[in-house]
């Protein structure tokens, strides 16, 4: 007598492949990780502290770059974890009373203490232009 033999897969019992869903949980792990080393590179990054400017002198710059509408390069004298944050590329847009109104490159509108300046520095147009639309 011979034993017949039923061989059972996923797809006989009705069993559905989610292809790609059943992944997700891994990929969103995945690239939680990878952007958590992103970050802890990106602040690994030594930020040189610029000559620290007077009042007078940041007022001044901002004053000219005003003027002429042209961009600048703002360190903040704000230390995170020991570090300076990297410079804000703006123009600025005016002021109200001891805050400066600035328009960062993504075309959002900041106000900032004019005593949270460290260093302003005026940049070339052109550079600007040409950085803006890379």
């Amino acid at each position: 007598m011979a034993e017949e033999v039923i061989l059972l897969n996923p797809d006989k019992l009705g069993y559905k492949d989610r292809g790609k869903m059943k992944w997700q949980g891994m990929m969103l792990s995945d690239h939680t990780e990878a952007l958590k080393k992103m970050k802890a590179e990106e602040q690994a990054i030594d930020i040189p502290a610029k000559e620290e400017m007077t009042v007078e002198e940041i007022s001044k710059m901002l004053y000219e770059a005003y003027v002429t509408k042209s961009p600048v390069a703002i360190q903040a004298n704000v230390l995170r974890n020991g570090q300076y944050y990297p410079d804000v590329h703006c123009l600025v847009l005016g002021y109200l009373g001891e805050k400066i109104i600035l328009q960062l490159k993504n075309g959002s509108i900041k106000r900032v203490n004019i005593d949270l300046i460290r260093n302003v520095e005026v940049f070339n147009v052109l550079k600007w232009h040409n950085k803006r639309t890379e």
